[in-house]
């Protein structure tokens, strides 16, 4: 349902209590999908730190973006789903379309403003690739054009190349297990 249905669809959509339910159980997944991205990005603020030497100005911008966008995306899932969770004084479903729209429209931002701030990350791992050799310079050269499409996070296309970038990091970092196979920006 997108906020420029007209009210009676919306009201139709969200009179299903399935629907509300499958609502309620995909943002429960979606915060529990961030807990191993917290793993991950932990995981790769680790090597991201090893490559800088410390945990430089590119290390702690990429963790805090990471950290950030993660906690915009949890609260964008929450404010879609904020109408299926709507009751009268009885405990009833009550659906105001006026509502809807206002925590649609406040999720979308709050969900392409993530989009945006993630492109930190993946400049950051980008940096760190080229400089010390994090991931593979391939995914590094990659992860430039990611970070720029990110900017434009309004479009969902970004954001699955940010997934695809994200997988592959992923099993970049799953292959190179040793930290002393990176070179080490300090040698």
């Amino acid at each position: 349902v997108e906020d420029s249905d007209p009210d009676s669809q919306i009201l139709a959509y969200f009179n299903d209590k399935g629907q509300r339910d499958r609502e309620f159980i995909t943002l429960v997944l979606l915060i529990a999908a961030s807990l191993p991205f917290i793993v991950f990005l932990s995981v790769l603020r680790e090597r991201l730190e090893h490559g800088e030497g410390g945990a430089g100005v590119w290390t702690m911008a990429a963790f805090a973006a990471g950290l950030v966008s993660t906690a915009l995306w949890a609260v964008a899932a929450a404010l879609y789903v904020v109408p299926s969770l709507t009751t009268g004084a009885n405990g009833e479903f009550k659906f105001d379309p006026d509502t809807f729209n206002a925590f649609t429209g406040a999720g979308y931002i709050v969900w392409f403003s993530a989009g945006m701030i993630m492109s930190v990350l993946v400049l950051a791992t980008s940096v760190l690739g080229i400089r010390a050799g994090v991931i593979p310079r391939w995914l590094s050269w990659l992860g430039f054009a990611v970070a720029l499409s990110l900017l434009a996070a309004f479009l969902v296309i970004p954001v699955i190349f940010l997934l695809a970038w994200l997988l592959t990091v992923s099993i970049a970092l799953v292959w190179r297990k040793d930290l002393s196979e990176a070179p080490d920006a300090t040698a």
